[in-house]
């Protein structure tokens, strides 16, 4: 009979004050569940599904695992997240990502694209010119005629594009005949002016480079305006960088030589850009 008494006190207590406490004897909610250790291992909540299967986990620190029965994080699933009735703007700038471990965080959108580190305007990047000469296989080369310098806060593939006007290509005493047949070399180089701690890459090291032949008999002259193009990417770690666009002349002679005058052109360009690949 008291057993029954207490059993209908208990009954009217639930229906009274709609409180129930699990591990708690003053339950602050309708349904309030108090942890039975102190721990971040230890489980508030375990749901298992008919196969003992470890559904829901609530754990002494918060974490949520679905379909984990150790999360890591406040959610923590194996599954896949759904979210319906989502609309779409076109005013963010932001996107959701995750990182290497699953961690969802978001990123701006610009960080995924392309971004300009130097040039990109269409306008002369190398506004001053340089004549230099070579003769006896001694190269030649220009000094400090277009410097750039850029910043990447991420490891990034960064495209570096130029084009360099060569002009003015006489012999080294100032003939436009060339008629010795040697062979000579017009070429643009961009090197390493100053790189960041860390970096693979060595001060005054070549980071891109490339050339054209000029070897002419009979009287044959060259004239015009030759340009010098390339482009090439690297992937580079964070830091600050500085360039240098670098015209070069080589004769493999010591009877004629070789003179030439770089930049100055409307057509040069000394273009940097950086995709961020973290």
């Amino acid at each position: 009979m008291k057993k029954i008494a207490f059993f209908t006190f208990l009954i009217c207590g639930v229906f009274t004050f709609s409180q129930v406490g699990i591990n708690t004897s003053t339950p602050s909610a309708s349904l309030d569940i108090a942890s039975k250790g102190n721990t971040s291992a230890t489980k508030a909540l375990e749901v298992n599904n008919s196969s003992a299967l470890e559904m829901v986990t609530v754990l002494d620190n918060g974490n949520v695992g679905i379909g984990i029965a150790n999360p890591t994080a406040q959610l923590h699933t194996t599954g896949t997240v759904r979210m319906d009735g989502l609309g779409t703007n076109v005013t963010n700038t932001k996107v959701m990502t995750t990182d290497p471990a699953g961690n969802v965080t978001t990123r701006l959108t610009n960080t995924l694209l392309p971004q300009i580190m130097a040039g990109g305007n269409g306008t002369d990047a190398v506004p001053t010119t340089q004549t230099i000469s070579s003769i006896n296989n001694t190269p030649g080369y220009t000094n400090n005629l277009a410097s750039k310098s850029f910043t990447i806060s991420q490891t990034s593939l960064v495209t570096f594009s130029y084009s360099l006007g060569v002009l003015d290509i006489l012999t080294s005493s100032g003939s436009n005949n060339f008629n010795d047949g040697a062979a000579k070399q017009i070429g643009a180089n961009l090197i390493w002016k100053s790189l960041p701690a860390g970096s693979s890459f060595a001060i005054n090291g070549i980071l891109c480079t490339n050339a054209m032949p000029i070897s002419n008999t009979n009287n044959n002259y060259a004239s015009g305006t030759f340009y010098q193009s390339n482009s090439c990417s690297i992937i580079l770690i964070p830091g600050t960088y500085a360039i240098e666009l670098q015209g070069f002349l080589n004769a493999f002679d010591n009877i004629q030589g070789i003179r030439a005058t770089f930049g100055g052109s409307p057509y040069d360009r000394l273009d940097i850009s950086a995709t961020s690949v973290q």
